[in-house]
């Protein structure tokens, strides 16, 4: 596989590797709106080979980069475990005299707007190496999506700044 060589060399690789297209899959039999239409993301396969080798060499250091606090992306951790214990200090408090304060910070869009030169010093200050964030940058600064409209692609345009919802660069960060 070529390219992965030179990816491996250049951190980079033929520009149409990234390219998403976005296909919009009618949800009713006769749609009238855009609400009627489920968008579909098509990924170059090359591209998910790539995006899987470099989630399988991140998971190899997951457990060294992520906090004992940290729920998502940890193996045999769930998200829900959160839930549970805010439930636990929640009960525990409604039995105390003393109350307590309790904080829920919502980061539900965090991902796409996540700015790629802090993702890249935070990548550093964790000690990835310079290749690897070279790596990790092509991933989400080179993206460009295409939507298709009755099977016929419409001009290119590119992802500029966070990270496109939906894009392929989710895949590279897809580590369980």
């Amino acid at each position: 596989m070529g390219f992965l060589r030179e990816f491996h060399s250049n951190a980079s690789v033929v520009k149409h590797l990234n390219k998403t297209f976005i296909a919009h899959i009618p949800n009713v039999s006769k749609p009238e709106t855009v609400k009627d239409f489920h968008p579909i993301i098509l990924v170059n396969s090359l591209y998910k080979v790539l995006a899987k080798i470099l989630s399988n060499r991140m998971k190899k250091v997951m457990n060294s980069v992520i906090g004992e606090t940290q729920m998502a992306f940890v193996k045999n951790s769930h998200i829900i475990d959160s839930f549970v214990i805010a439930s636990e200090i929640i009960h525990k408090w409604k039995g105390n005299s003393t109350g307590g304060l309790l904080v829920k910070l919502d980061f539900e869009k965090a991902y796409d707007s996540v700015d790629h030169s802090f993702l890249d010093s935070t990548m550093k200050d964790m000690g990835f190496r310079f290749k690897w964030r070279n790596w990790i940058s092509w991933c989400i600064s080179s993206p460009s999506l295409v939507v298709l409209v009755n099977g016929s692609p419409t001009k290119e345009f590119f992802v500029e700044k966070g990270f496109a919802k939906g894009t392929r660069c989710r895949i590279s960060f897809s580590i369980s």
